[in-house]
């Protein structure tokens, strides 16, 4: 009979341990009051037609999608970046090596093309005191393989002059940081009202996010610096060039990141999981502020709803340790067909993102749209929607 007895409280202790084990499971994550988080997690929602600050704007081809935007001015001013024509490749006629920074005032529409500046992704404006100037990916090298300049090895920061050009591939302020090897296909995020420059670079996917002192890097002295460089043969009778280019700039490396962590690469290949692990689709922009790092990622439909489905866009948000604080989220807006279509946007589900910004408790995407115009003729058009 005591042995019994025994067996019994054993069994009582075991099955208390067990479900004190699992309510702890399922014990509520801490609820959300941070207006930026839930902002964010607006995302999640379907917007409103009153949200569209742009609901398909037309930009300076009709042949590109837009790669980055910004908004300034209390809505008042909307900015984008796009590259230039693929023209077949061919001399004469290509303008892969241009980008063009396109800002919307007023409904007035002004232009500054760059060349050889590279991807054009994840574009920051500053207002100053004697104007606007633009903070951007620079230094591109070509990519032989598809003949295109989305590597950028550097950082720039220059005023912007419409109507102007900018044929040296960088200009202004420039930050480096490092080889070919540690640092491609940079991208700047900046919030000079929280002395904020952080700095992507991209290897083989992986996303390395660096956040600097913005005071302390402009106060960097100026150095000689160098890149490998592969550019030019867009124009007729111009050969291709692989040189090492030599320029001032300020060397990031000799700064102390406030903070560096890596976003690594999910795939399906390493049994990633699309709608859980950052990262899995490309990588199409961020922002910062003083406490968190806003990661988007996505891939659209490439115009084919009936086979692919609707776009995809997602976006994590990580402290500044690199910890998840906010798990990833579905961008429901370049998921709704039906909305796209009733706006006049697009028919076919295209919406390719290209990027966040957070402004105080607001919080803005872009991305761009294909379908067709007034005339019935497909084009890239950009959309811009605050939450």
């Amino acid at each position: 009979m005591k042995n019994f007895i025994k067996l019994i409280l054993v069994i009582a202790l075991t099955a208390g341990t067990v479900f004190a084990v699992e309510a702890a499971k399922k014990e509520k994550k801490a609820k959300v009051t941070d207006p930026r988080l839930l902002k964010v997690m607006k995302l999640t929602k379907s917007p409103k037609d009153t949200q569209f600050l742009a609901a398909g704007e037309q930009l300076k081809t009709s042949h590109r999608a837009g790669r980055g935007f910004d908004v300034t001015s209390n809505d008042e001013e909307l900015w984008y970046a796009q590259p230039g024509n693929v023209g077949k490749g061919q001399p004469g006629l290509t303008k892969i090596h241009e980008t063009y920074i396109i800002r919307k005032k007023n409904g007035k529409r002004e232009y500054m093309t760059l060349r050889y500046f590279g991807g054009c992704d994840n574009i920051t404006i500053e207002k100053a005191a004697d104007g606007d100037y633009v903070w951007i990916g620079s230094h591109g090298d070509k990519w032989a393989k598809k003949s295109h300049y989305y590597r950028t090895r550097a950082i720039s920061r220059f005023k912007f002059e419409p109507g102007t050009e900018i044929n040296d591939g960088y200009a202004g302020e420039t930050y480096y940081l490092g080889g070919a090897s540690t640092a491609r296909y940079m991208t700047c995020a900046v919030k000079p009202e929280e002395d904020i420059l952080a700095v992507t670079t991209s290897n083989s996917g992986a996303v390395t996010i660096n956040i600097y002192s913005l005071q302390e890097a402009r106060a960097l002295p100026d150095v000689e610096l160098k890149v490998k460089t592969h550019w030019k043969g867009e124009n007729v009778g111009e050969e291709e060039e692989y040189v090492v280019r030599r320029f001032k700039g300020k060397d990031l490396t000799s700064l102390d990141a406030k903070a560096s962590f890596v976003v690594e690469k999910k795939s399906k290949e390493n049994d990633g999981n699309p709608t859980k692990d950052p990262n899995f689709y490309t990588f199409r922009g961020f922002d910062v502020d003083k406490d968190y790092v806003y990661f988007v990622e996505g891939q659209h439909n490439k115009g084919k709803y009936t086979e692919e489905g609707p776009s995809k866009a997602f976006i994590t948000v990580f402290d500044y340790a690199g910890r998840v604080v906010l798990e990833k989220r579905r961008i429901q807006a370049v998921a709704e067909k039906m909305l796209l279509a009733n706006m006049g946007i697009t028919t076919t589900g295209y919406a390719d993102i290209f990027g966040f910004k957070i402004k105080g408790e607001d919080a803005y995407i872009g991305f761009s749209s294909y379908g067709p115009n007034k005339k019935g003729k497909n084009v890239h058009k950009a959309v811009v929607i605050k939450y």
